[in-house]
This record gives C-alpha cells, structure tokens and sequence, in this order.
C-alpha cells in the first residue's frame, strides 16, 4: 500500500472528515466522496455498504490494512472531504 493513502486518511483524521463503522455510514446523512473497507467485512455488511455509498453518491474501495493505518478496530470508514477522498481514489489507481 502507498505511503500517500496513509498520509492522506490520517489528514482526513485529524481534520475530522472521517466517520467510522458500518452503522455510523448507514445513519450518516450528509455528503461522503468515498467508503474504504477491508476484505474480511461480512456479506451482509458489504451489502448494506453497498447501499449506503448509492444513497451518500460515493465511491467504495477495498484496503485490507485499515487497522494499521487507523490505529483503530474499523472494517469500514468514510471521507468526507472531497479533495482528500479524491487523492485517496487517485493513488489507489
């Protein structure tokens, strides 16, 4: 994984543009750029993503060490700035 991507969560922490959890992007009702999960969420978690990020009008990616950029027990978070969440999209490509 890129040095970038982490860098770039972690001005998207420390700025306060990131929510986390499954249920925390479900009852979130204002603008996400993009969801980031890991592999080992569960099907019906990925499926309520999947819902979540039609509804929010984001994009959904897959890191499989969000635990160890975050320092946090997190299968799933969102960002939600625009310019971060771009860069994000941008080096994963």
């Amino acid at each position: 994984m890129s040095n970038k991507i982490e860098t770039y969560i972690g001005f998207a922490i420390k700025k306060g543009s990131v929510v986390w959890g499954c249920d925390a992007i479900a009852k979130y009702r204002k603008k996400a750029f993009l969801i980031v999960r890991t592999d080992s969420l569960s099907d019906n978690s990925a499926a309520q993503l999947v819902k979540d990020a039609a509804r929010l009008g984001c994009k959904i990616v897959t890191l499989n060490d969000i635990a160890v950029m975050t320092e946090k027990r997190c299968k799933a978070l969102a960002i939600c700035d625009k310019s971060l969440a771009d860069a994000i999209a941008d080096n994963l490509m």
